[in-house]
Parts: C-alpha cells; sequence; structure tokens
C-alpha cells in the first residue's frame, strides 16, 4: 500500500501503483470527473501516472492554474 499526503495535510492508503486517477476516484466522484492532471511530490503528471511510495499528491482541475494551461495545451 502507498500513503499519500493530500493538500489538506489529511492522508489517503491506496493500493502500490494505483493511477492518480484511481486517487481522485477514491476521493471523490465529482474530483474524478473534473480531474485533468495530478501534482506528485510538485511534479504536473499525467492521470495516468503510476504513484509509489509515500508522495504528496494534488489533483489538479480546471479551477486550478495548472488545469487551465493543461486544457489549452490538449
Amino acid at each position: 500500500m502507498a500513503r499519500i499526503t493530500l493538500p489538506d495535510g489529511s492522508s489517503l492508503e491506496v493500493a502500490e501503483d494505483a493511477t492518480a486517477r484511481q486517487v481522485a476516484e477514491k476521493i471523490g466522484p465529482g474530483l474524478a470527473k473534473a480531474a485533468v492532471a495530478a501534482k506528485i511530490d510538485g511534479k504536473l503528471v499525467d492521470l495516468s501516472t503510476p504513484i509509489t511510495g509515500n508522495p504528496r499528491v494534488q489533483i489538479i482541475t480546471c479551477k486550478d492554474k495548472e488545469g487551465v494551461d493543461t486544457m489549452r495545451h490538449s
């Protein structure tokens, strides 16, 4: 199991190699639907990126500056 830390400081356990999309789904269906990317330890990544270890994870939506930039470049 991987233990991730969310932006609010809470933690969440997910299966080792779970994707960023699966993390968003575990947090909630609304977030999963709105997700366009993720940040793993500060690095912007695709939602299909597997998560290993104990990173800090932030799900990015179009409400975030990085989300707007991602949508403009896709």
